[in-house]
């Protein structure tokens, strides 16, 4: 142990009080020597001398009165209270044993306590503190907490000992067997571990030789990691494992940050293709079988979010690590046609449906909306749109529904959506994930019964009230997802024109033109929209943009500047209003276009709040970076809203986010 020499006497010369004891006789003695020189003939220098001198007494009478009183008690004091009160108990003790004044400082030690402390030297008046670590001394007595000096482990306990000098007993027990014993317990608890292979449909379209070769290697990967940890791994289908090792392993893997997902991924067939995995881990609760629940919702949410990542749930919270590609493209719709079967049944068994979006709609939510919309119809229950009425950017929209006769008393505004929830409505929030974030968040406070379609990646389990969740990451658009949806329900002959223009405009806006984030399936609802009579020449009209905008998306490319060579970051300073919002995704993805570009924010304030866009070409995982400010969307789109006084503070923080995404 190394003591600090500095802090060996540590009793304060004065509490406070009586600091402020003193002052205020020495106030009122000035008082009166003021009195007796104005009044009196008495002579000034004998005036001050009798003031001093009765100060001084008084000083005096305080320092007798403290030192009767607290804890700085004579030596003689202490010894009585170990020989008599204590019987001689503390002196031959084998836990060492110290007692205290009220300051922490150290008045007396047993034989045991001594042995601890390196010898040849006296540690009266050493602060505890000083001797032990920090160590807080807990006017509790049930209050237990351990020191370590040396290699010994000790619980100490504190005792009140005499009250009137206020001394405390200081004891400690030898516990490091038993800190060894437990630390042993909590290493070999047992973690459970689900793994999934992402993208087996993707590998299944080579020929069996190499399937076989890449699937097998893979799982020799992943075996010779199960055997590093000690661990026990075993296949319960073609692509999917169950693991159990120890929480010291568990631990260690999330130091490394799951390093077997990048061994993985350097597995590779085909035209480059790199297989991923998802991995499901926890190792809290009290039973095996509670930690195999978490785990397998640690899966669920892992695959929800893309692929390629591991996800540690615990108690506490949810930890995420990798998730640095992007996400598998699911070929199949198969989950897509047990989804719809699942929502029409909920949606005929209840009394109303309200489809809302997210916050700040824009032409994916609003069109996901609006195909719901014609699923809820088709099944005969009387369906409501909640949206703002006051959205400029989805003004032109509303109007274009409106115009049908079905959809004229759809669209309700927040307060008309209160009115309209009952027991059994049910609430479908699409193009969101989580409840807090859609269009209004009072309406889905009051809703018993919920049902979320999205395309982006999951966040944060669901809450109880969710009763469908369908998230798929690999979708370019909600709007697809919706379209796949009325394709497995009905003909495109039953959609209306409007309804299929806005269900492609959504696919348009999130696909920037079907440049991006596209498969087939996204061609496929392309296909299905335009046999219902959309016509792309009227879709792009919804783009066209007011010439004013132009010259408020030129004043965030004035602004451009570059970190770390590849990442361009603006912000738009001045008066803003809520177009800006918009703006300032348009202004990001035109970013994208500069060279050396792979990623690009944009930051803007509207009125109390700094929204927030990303965009990625595909090598920069945004979603993974917007996520430090609570935000979300894709790997390559996101976006997040940050109160702050400062644009310039969010900007360190958003340059701080992004080191963490290449450090990582």
């Amino acid at each position: 142990m190394i003591f600090n020499e500095q802090k060996k006497d540590k009793v304060p010369f004065a509490s406070r009080d009586e600091y402020v004891t003193v002052i205020a006789f020495a106030c009122v003695h000035m008082v009166v020597l003021a009195i007796l020189m104005a009044y009196t003939s008495m002579l000034p220098a004998l005036a001050v001398l009798i003031s001093a001198l009765a100060l001084l007494i008084e000083v005096m009478v305080l320092g007798l009165i403290r030192r009767k009183r607290t804890g700085v008690a004579p030596r003689s004091d202490v010894h009585s209270i170990v020989n008599h009160a204590l019987g001689g108990m503390l002196r031959n003790t084998a836990y060492p044993s110290f007692i205290l004044d009220m300051y922490g400082c150290l008045l007396w030690y047993n034989d045991a306590a001594r042995k601890i402390l390196p010898e040849d030297e006296n540690y009266i008046g050493f602060n505890i503190e000083v001797l032990l670590g920090d160590l807080a001394l807990s006017d509790s007595e049930d209050e237990r907490r351990t020191v370590r000096v040396d290699k010994t482990v000790y619980r100490t306990e504190v005792f009140s000992l005499d009250s009137q000098n206020e001394l405390s007993l200081l004891m400690l027990s030898d516990i490091t067997e038993l800190s060894v014993m437990e630390q042993k317990y909590n290493d070999e608890q047992v973690a459970v571990a689900y793994i999934a292979i992402d993208n087996v449909e993707d590998v299944l379209q080579y020929v069996h030789e190499k399937y076989k070769n890449a699937v097998n290697e893979v799982d020799d990967c992943l075996k010779r990691w199960a055997s590093d940890m000690n661990g026990v791994i075993k296949s319960y289908t073609n692509n999917k494992y169950i693991m159990l090792f120890s929480q010291k392993a568990m631990l260690a893997c999330i130091e490394d940050r799951f390093s077997i997902l990048d061994s993985i991924r350097d597995t590779r067939l085909g035209d480059g293709i790199s297989i991923t995995v998802s991995i499901g881990v926890s190792c809290s609760g009290e039973t095996l079988a509670e930690r195999e629940a978490m785990a397998s919702e640690a899966i669920d949410l892992a695959l929800q979010r893309g692929g390629d990542q591991a996800v540690y749930k615990s108690r506490e919270g949810v930890e995420y690590y990798g998730g640095r590609t992007k996400s598998v493209y699911k070929r199949s719709n198969v989950r897509s046609r047990t989804f719809t079967n699942q929502l029409t049944a909920l949606i005929a068994r209840s009394d109303n449906v309200l489809i809302m979006g997210h916050r700040y709609g824009d032409f994916d939510s609003f069109g996901a909306c609006v195909g719901i919309a014609k699923l809820a119809q088709m099944c005969g229950t009387k369906t409501n749109i909640a949206v703002d009425m006051r959205d400029k950017n989805l003004a032109p929209c509303i109007r274009l529904m409106q115009a049908e006769p079905s959809y004229s008393q759809v669209f309700v505004d927040n307060a008309e959506g209160l009115d309209l929830v009952t027991s059994d409505t049910l609430l479908i929030i699409v193009d969101v994930g989580t409840l807090g974030r859609a269009q209004f968040e009072d309406i889905a406070a009051r809703v018993n019964s919920v049902a979320i379609i999205d395309h982006h990646r999951k966040m944060e389990k669901v809450e109880d009230r969710v009763k469908l969740s369908y998230i798929e990451p690999s979708a370019s658009s909600a709007c697809e997802l919706v379209t796949e949806m009325l394709q497995n329900a009905a003909t495109s002959q039953t959609l209306l024109k409007s309804e299929a223009d806005l269900l492609l405009a959504g696919i348009l806006l999130d696909t920037k033109q079907f440049t991006r984030n596209t498969g087939t399936r996204t061609f496929a609802a392309a296909q299905y929209l335009r046999g219902a009579g959309a016509s792309p020449s009227d879709v792009y009209d919804l783009f066209k943009t007011d010439p004013k905008d132009l010259s408020k998306e030129a004043r965030f490319h004035t602004s451009i500047t570059m970190y770390r060579d590849c990442v361009a970051i603006s912000s738009c300073e001045g008066e803003t209003d809520a177009s800006f919002r918009v703006i300032a995704s348009k202004a990001a993805d035109k970013m994208l276009t500069l060279k050396n570009v792979e990623a690009a924010f944009t930051l803007v304030r509207i009125g109390d709040q700094i929204h927030i866009s990303g965009r990625s070409t595909g090598k920069i995982n945004v979603q993974l970076i917007l996520e430090k400010f609570h935000g979300g969307g894709h790997f390559d789109v996101a976006g997040a809203q940050v109160v702050a006084d400062s644009t310039l503070s969010v900007i360190e923080t958003l340059k701080a986010a992004i080191d963490d995404f290449f450090d990582a």
